[in-house]
């Protein structure tokens, strides 16, 4: 549809991606209809596969180069190559933002943004840019002179924009915004039974992200410590070699394999507590849902720090050792003090309804420029 937003994301990380269809749903209810743009994909499916390919492989494989590279780059503008990448592909992304005569643009990636901005230093473009930032602590890439709006989850907002040089009205504390329906209503009884889960025991739910980047079975085999039996249930996304290597594990604890799905919320809802690396949205999830929560693990970099001030937030435990999960798990699960605590600081950082902040911020924008 012409003359509508667009809101450009990358299936690079697929927090980034759920975070664009949060907005497009609001937009929807607002009367405007945007395309979701999978950027690298609309560019070109070998930069998609090439993107997607190096990325996981340096997570993977080399996390602590990908620790070292992010916060370098905290102090020295290594990530304005992206910029000049991006140089490459002005001439494809401009005929898609022509194309469509789109009255904004939204971005959900910092890969994305650093693109866009691109486009629109090149062909002088007057298009607002709005860049939604899916972690909970701001990083100097994610700047750009051509961006007309900043949505964080960042309480460190005047800090930053003063260290960046760039005016502090441009930032919102809006939260990062995820899928705001029915089942954030849903009670823990409910939820369990509309998924078919155990009444009554515990509900430890473990997740990898959308990659199911994490080692279940050595998890689990460290689990079998518990003195209680639990329902433990292994959210592995798209990783179907962890299912595989999940189902010979024999286990005490009766274990459920759930691959990728949109009922991500409802198992949330339904668990006594989340095992997980610190990814935004999951995290933004797992606060709007006061579901305790266990880091295991993160993402050196991004991930580290959404860990470290979740943690320091009291809304998160943080766990360096496979070894120690046993003893934290039966903790957070078992105490009742311990427990309420968590939800309570998990209370005070929510922020389910930032999709909807974030639609109604930029329609404002919009209308006060236009008229």
């Amino acid at each position: 549809m012409r003359n509508q937003p667009l809101i450009f994301s990358a299936l690079i990380g697929y927090g980034h991606h759920q975070a664009a269809k949060a907005l497009q749903h609001e937009f929807n209810h607002h009367g405007f209809h945007p395309e979701i743009v999978d950027t690298f994909h609309a560019i070109s499916p070998m930069l998609h596969k090439l993107m997607l390919s190096s990325y996981f492989h340096l997570l993977k494989r080399c996390p602590v180069v990908w620790r070292k590279i992010y916060l370098y780059a905290e102090e020295h503008p290594l990530y304005l190559w992206l910029d000049r990448f991006g140089s490459l592909f002005v001439e494809q992304l401009y005929s898609i933002i022509d194309k469509q005569k789109c009255s904004f643009m939204i971005s959900t990636h910092p890969f994305v943004t650093a693109f866009l901005s691109r486009v629109k230093q090149v062909k002088q473009l007057e298009v607002p840019l709005y860049t939604v930032i899916t972690d909970f602590v701001l990083h100097p890439a994610y700047v750009r002179q051509e961006i007309n709006g900043y949505f964080t989850a960042s309480p460190q907002i005047e800090e930053f924009a003063n260290l960046s040089n760039i005016p502090s009205h441009l930032f919102y504390s809006t939260g990062i915004p995820i899928s705001n329906h029915d089942d954030l209503q849903i009670t823990k009884l409910q939820a369990r039974h509309d998924l078919g889960l155990d009444l009554d025991k515990k509900i430890l739910l473990i997740s990898g992200g959308g990659i199911g980047l994490t080692n279940y079975t050595r998890i689990i085999r460290e689990l079998e410590q518990l003195q209680q039996t639990i329902q433990i249930v292994c959210m592995v996304g798209h990783n179907r070699k962890a299912k595989q290597s999940i189902l010979r594990q024999n286990s005490k604890h009766s274990i459920k394999i759930v691959e990728f799905t949109d009922q991500f919320l409802l198992y949330l809802k339904a668990s006594d507590g989340i095992l997980s690396k610190a990814g935004g949205l999951t995290m933004a999830e797992a606060l709007a849902c006061e579901t305790p929560i266990m880091i295991y693990n993160p993402i050196p970099g991004h991930e580290g720090q959404n860990a470290d001030y979740l943690s320091s937030s009291g809304a998160a435990v943080k766990v360096e050792r496979c070894i120690q999960l046993p003893q934290v798990i039966e903790s957070m699960l078992y105490q009742t003090s311990h427990y309420k605590a968590l939800q309570h600081h998990a209370r005070k950082l929510k922020k389910p309804n930032a999709a909807n902040h974030i639609v109604e911020k930029i329609i404002r924008f919009e209308q006060q420029k236009n008229g």
